[in-house]
């Protein structure tokens, strides 16, 4: 799909054809984490999941180098990424086919081992069925969980507004030199990847995790307000290495702590999927609402502030949902 994302002919095929990119990247996450969670220990559990949770961050700076190098300093046609990106997309597919445990090994369902040759199909069909019964999902939408939803849609907004508008925002508003508009928008990944993983190590040693929360978040807030103020290409950098440090990526591990913590016995893979469709959600709507509120005010600054008292707004939530939560 990514590479037929590049040789579409119309607007509404390649629509089609991103939604169904996105129907394979949404296996991912449930069952990585999932995995993470059977395999490693409580010591070393939240540390693995930024490692796997970074793989975003080098995927940002390769993929914003790769466009910006092609379609603007190149002037190469917008569908060239997507062409280039389409073989190394394929060779990951080939490396869970063969990196991940066969056909035959146990797998864990629902707190219970299920033969992969269907040895127990009866009662796995039974499980998928009686996951239909509304009552079935009130385990994963705990007050404690219901929080970190809302505070990752939060802070996913924010991220979204500012990576998906960022380039165009440089381009057209603060006149940034074309040549620079990759390198500048590499900094929050690059920044992100090691405060992501400096903090997961540190929060496996702790159990106050979530104080950093209301620091990180808060922070996170005021570089997008400084971000959409900034007169000259120094204050933006400024503002994008704060928003690295304390933005999404650095809080995930937070977050996917608590949803580790609290997510129903068993049932930890579709809770990690739950919380990424939430993540999903605050993906569409800031690249739309931030696009139609730039049209309507002619800056980007109102987009920008908007997700920052979002962050804030998410932050509130998050701390009444985990009081007495344990």
């Amino acid at each position: 799909m990514t590479f037929l994302s590049g040789i579409v002919p119309t607007f509404t095929l390649f629509l089609l054809v991103r939604s169904l990119v996105g129907l394979g990247q949404g296996s991912f996450y449930g069952p990585a984490y999932g995995l993470i969670n059977e395999n490693l220990s409580d010591r070393h559990a939240t540390l693995g999941m930024a490692i796997i949770n970074s793989g975003q961050g080098v995927g940002q700076i390769l993929g914003t180098l790769l466009a910006s190098t092609l379609v603007i300093q190149n002037q190469d046609h917008w569908s060239t990424p997507f062409l280039v990106l389409a073989l190394p997309t394929v060779m990951v597919g080939f490396l869970y086919l063969y990196g991940l445990p066969k056909e035959g090994r146990p797998i864990r369902y629902g707190g219970k081992s299920v033969n992969a040759r269907g040895g127990q199909q009866q009662s796995l069909i039974s499980s998928l069925a009686a996951k239909l019964a509304p009552k079935i999902w009130r385990p994963f939408f705990k007050r404690p969980l219901v929080g970190a939803y809302w505070l990752l849609f939060c802070s996913i907004y924010g991220q979204i507004a500012m990576l998906t508008w960022l380039p165009t925002f440089l381009l057209g508003m603060k006149n940034i030199d074309q040549r620079f508009v990759g390198l500048i928008a590499s900094i929050v990944p690059l920044i992100a990847i090691p405060s992501a993983l400096i903090l997961a190590k540190k929060l496996d040693q702790t159990a106050h995790a979530r104080r950093f929360l209301y620091l990180f978040v808060p922070l996170s807030a005021l570089a997008l307000v400084l971000g959409s103020l900034s007169q000259n290409s120094t204050q933006i950098v400024l503002a994008l290495i704060l928003y690295g440090l304390t933005g999404k990526m650095t809080i995930d591990p937070l977050l996917l702590q608590v949803i580790r913590r609290h997510a129903p016995k068993g049932r930890v893979a579709t809770t990690f999927g739950l919380y990424n469709f939430m993540g999903m959600l605050a993906s569409i709507t800031a690249s739309y609402l931030t696009g139609w509120l730039t049209d309507v005010t002619g800056t980007f600054s109102v987009g920008f502030d908007l997700a920052a008292a979002l962050l804030l707004l998410g932050l509130l939530g998050f701390g009444l949902s985990q009081r007495n939560a344990g």
